[in-house]
């Protein structure tokens, strides 16, 4: 089962991760964007000593990512070097589809299920049903 939780540190994400085996961290590849991966790693932290002493953080997937850009690389760098996370493949390529989806009121799948957004998240989405631990994965960075 997957839970998908909003980018906050609220009620329902703490219960989520309560109820969690592993953890994924998408990772908008931009400056501001890692500085909450401390705070999510800190309340990590606290659930694993509080209730859920089994949850394990995969690692980071990158997202709106840009493989042309130095930045986006740097980003992933940075938080890999900081936090000593495992930085997941294949990452989400930044794309307008993204944006276009949810005007369409549908997700990027049905939308676009052809892009390179849509065919990255089906490869996850079949590495992690598939059982691949973070050290099996191809790591990118």
């Amino acid at each position: 089962m997957l839970l998908d939780c909003s980018p906050s540190l609220g009620v329902l994400t703490l219960n989520a991760l309560t109820a969690a085996d592993e953890l994924v961290i998408p990772l908008q590849c931009e400056t501001l964007s890692h500085r909450g991966v401390g705070q999510l790693l800190d309340t990590v932290g606290e659930v694993q000593r509080r209730t859920n002493r089994d949850l394990t953080v995969l690692g980071v997937l990158p997202t709106l990512f840009d493989g042309r850009t130095n930045h986006s690389h740097a980003v992933l760098n940075d938080v890999s070097a900081r936090y000593g996370l495992t930085v997941l493949e294949p990452a989400i390529p930044k794309s307008v589809r993204f944006a276009e989806a949810p005007a369409a009121g549908r997700s990027v799948l049905a939308t676009a299920s052809s892009s390179k957004g849509a065919q990255a998240y089906r490869e996850l989405a079949r590495r992690l049903a598939e059982g691949h631990q973070p050290e099996t994965m191809k790591v990118i960075a």
